[in-house]
């Protein structure tokens, strides 16, 4: 089925997106990504198809992680395509994670997980989710902790997730900030589902372009391994052309 798969830092591993091709029913599109702690696993999205939990099961299979409990999936996003499989690992026993804003679409399954933009739907099943953040709240599993940084825009609850490991400042971005290509830059998420606000996108956007940042892993596209803070800074800028925003500089 799948060729490839990445191991992106001693601990952090790719285990669904883009790289992985096609399953039976279409692409394998959306990353997600298994952080190894002490005999624990933290997921970072999972996927919203049965394909991809399949390429997920697989690869956490082909780094030896199979053994070792999902403690926590975080989601970055109420879209099923980020987090369709959420109530899949919660039967296994993993604590779901997303942030306040978003949590009552994915325990409802409302409008706004139905309309995550211009792809094929699927089906969804509404999972609880154990713990709703807010900016600045600490997640800790098996010697790892996430710092909750809220990002509202491109969903009303868009969380990025900050992590210290192995001497790097790594961001899990999700849909509110992707790398273009070759690394050279930004793209902003999609601005046409139901959720989506501008005003507090961009305000978001902002706010995160004066952040540091190594290693930036967004839920689409590709993935930036340098000078991450570089990205954070280009997404500002490309949020002042592309919506012709005020520029505010500091004295």
């Amino acid at each position: 089925m799948v060729k490839q798969g990445m191991r992106i830092l001693r601990n952090i591993f790719q285990v669904s997106g883009i790289p992985f091709g096609y399953a039976t029913h279409g692409p394998i599109g959306d990353n997600v990504f298994a952080v190894k702690g002490d005999n624990v696993i933290v997921l970072v999205d999972c996927g919203g198809s049965l394909e991809e939990l399949e390429v997920i099961d697989e690869w956490l299979k082909y780094w030896d992680l199979i053994n070792y409990p999902v403690s926590n999936v975080l989601i970055c996003h109420a879209h099923n395509y980020h987090m369709g499989n959420a109530h899949v690992f919660r039967n296994r026993g993993a604590k779901i994670v997303a942030g306040f804003d978003d949590a009552e679409c994915i325990e409802t399954g409302d409008y706004r997980v139905i309309d995550s933009g211009p792809f094929k739907l699927r089906q969804y099943n509404p999972c609880i989710v154990d713990q709703k953040v807010k900016d600045g709240d600490i997640i800790e599993s098996g010697g790892l902790r996430f710092e909750v940084i809220s990002v509202p825009g491109h969903t009303p609850g868009s969380t990025i997730y900050k992590l210290a490991l192995d001497g790097k400042i790594i961001l899990f971005t999700g849909d509110a900030l992707k790398v273009g290509p070759e690394c050279r830059g930004s793209v902003l998420g999609w601005t046409g589902s139901a959720g989506y606000n501008r005003q507090q996108y961009f305000e978001s956007i902002k706010r995160v372009s004066k952040m540091h940042a190594d290693v930036i892993l967004p839920s689409e596209y590709q993935i930036c391994l340098r000078d991450g803070w570089k990205i954070l800074q280009d997404s500002y800028l490309r949020a002042l052309l592309e919506w012709r925003q005020p520029a505010e500089y500091d004295d």
